[in-house]
């Protein structure tokens, strides 16, 4: 006790040498302590984006397949076509029909994977609707005869809409990201889809045009289908309106609008009836539990499908590394300074006590020819090394509050630029037959729809968390331990008769 209590007072008897450790230590403390909150920040929103961003997957027909077949038929010349259809088996003309389209049981089986949460299936149509006009279709058409007899030769009129077809309305990308709301009436349930209920719901500007309100019921005609056999009574359940926005041309503040739409949407398993492709789904979509998992359900859907190239798994990987990728080289920039400023803590405590003890060396000679053990002596200078970083620690603390986020913020920032600077490079032919070959996620807010809103950007919320105090105690016993290397190895070799001899 006596030991601790002389080490207290010289501390408080050296006010000028030790200020300059002090300072020298709160300056490294501060940026070690910034470094660490920044690094605890980004590993914590890296987590964060994990479970929203990356653990959404769908199968589909691949983009080779799809472009493959697309070139097989059209070298086909129209007699070859006839003939071929005249020679098919029923069985033959649903495999054709569905030959871009995925089999709804493989969809089902790879949703049995045990880090799937929850899945869809969809299946997207053009449909023709008796005596309504797909205005926006109409206005396509009259553009240019070219396109009036590609429309023609796909069986396209301006009765043609589309039909968007799932297991539950609720959950249609669509409505889950909210560009597009019911405003009126209800959605159709999985039990719509399982008992094949012919319900719908269709878009508000179409159900004005056409004086059609909830209750009402529409015609579609079954694809390949001719004569009564080929009508299907729909039942409308619910109308629904698009939320779009756009700048008003004064203020530059945001208005909503809803544009004239022209998209149904029905249970999955009428919109295969109204296909006519029983057993066939566009894609499964899939929520699973975290982006760790792309690679094993990867393996999984490879296995399922014998490394088939008809199909193929896509996730929003790529959203997730866009999001996360400065966080994380956020997160190592911040390991290499927090490294190098705790290095320059241990230098400076090293060089400070070495300073400290080697000017008190006719003290130190004193206190052992007295009757002072090396043990009592080592715990003085402990005392005063504990001193001099806990008064560093606790306004690095203080400091860390406050600079922290600034840190970080300019961290992130400079990864954000050096990431554009990389996107900006892969601009080569690959890349831009890349872009025109992708089809966007269903997850997105529809098939072939364009992205809805803007990319999410990475963001740093650096928050002084409860952990820092206790990081803050452990750096403290590291840099008081290591200062008294020093102290020990001086005080175990002193000899106080050579000290005193030496006056």
């Amino acid at each position: 006790m006596r030991s601790a209590k002389r080490g207290f007072r010289s501390f408080r008897r050296h006010p000028s040498s030790n200020l300059v450790v002090v300072l020298l230590l709160f300056v490294c403390l501060t940026f070690s302590l910034s470094m660490l909150a920044v690094k605890l920040a980004a590993d914590s929103q890296t987590e964060t984006v994990k479970e929203r961003v990356g653990n959404y997957g769908e199968i589909r027909s691949s983009s080779g397949f799809m472009m493959s077949t697309f070139e097989q038929e059209r070298e086909k010349s129209e007699a070859e076509r006839t003939r071929e259809a005249r020679g098919m088996s029923e069985e033959e003309e649903l495999e054709e029909r569905a030959k871009t389209l995925v089999p709804e049981e493989l969809a089902d089986a790879f949703s049995r994977d045990p880090y799937i949460i929850t899945y869809d299936k969809v299946l997207t149509s053009g449909v023709t609707m008796p005596g309504m006009e797909n205005v926006e279709l109409s206005s396509m058409l009259n553009l240019s005869r070219e396109i009036r007899e590609g429309a023609a030769a796909s069986g396209i009129t301006e009765s043609t809409f589309v039909f968007e077809g799932n297991t539950n309305g609720a959950s249609a990308s669509e409505f889950l990201n909210g560009n597009k709301k019911l405003i009126s009436g209800s959605y159709y349930t999985y039990a719509d889809y399982r008992e094949g209920n012919t319900v719908v719901l269709i878009e508000k500007n179409l159900a004005e045009e056409n004086e059609l309100v909830v209750g009402d019921t529409v015609t579609a005609t079954i694809s390949g289908e001719k004569g009564k056999d080929a009508e299907l009574e729909l039942e409308i359940v619910g109308v629904y309106e698009t939320v779009e926005a756009e700048r008003q041309s004064q203020g530059g503040s945001f208005a909503t609008f809803n544009p004239a739409g022209n998209k149904f949407f029905a249970p999955l398993s009428v919109v295969q009836v109204l296909n006519n492709t029983p057993g066939y789904v566009e894609l499964g979509s899939y929520y699973f539990d975290n982006v760790d998992h792309t690679g094993d359900l990867q393996q999984a859907f490879i296995d399922r499908t014998g490394g088939s190239d008809q199909y193929e798994f896509v996730t929003d990987f790529t959203e997730y590394e866009i999001i996360s990728d400065p966080l994380q080289k956020v997160g190592k920039t911040s390991v290499i300074g927090l490294a190098g400023a705790l290095g320059a803590c241990a230098l400076i405590i090293l060089l400070a006590m070495a300073i400290i003890v080697g000017g008190r060396t006719r003290e130190l000679g004193v206190l052992k020819a007295i009757g002072a053990t090396d043990r009592q002596v080592i715990m003085q200078y402990a005392v005063e090394v504990i001193c001099i970083c806990l008064v560093s620690i606790i306004l690095a603390t203080g400091a860390t509050a406050l600079i922290s986020q600034k840190i970080g913020d300019w961290l992130l920032s400079g990864s954000e630029i050096t990431q554009v600077q990389e996107e900006e490079e892969d601009s080569g032919a690959a890349a831009m037959m890349s872009r025109l070959t992708e089809r966007n996620l269903y997850k997105e807010g529809g098939l072939f729809a364009s992205p809805v809103g803007e990319a999410e950007d990475a963001e740093l919320d650096v928050v002084y968390q409860g952990d820092m105090l206790l990081y803050g105690i452990l750096i403290l016993l590291g840099i008081s331990l290591l200062g008294m290397a020093i102290p020990v190895a001086w005080i175990t070799r002193l000899r106080p008769a050579r000290v005193l001899s030496m006056e």
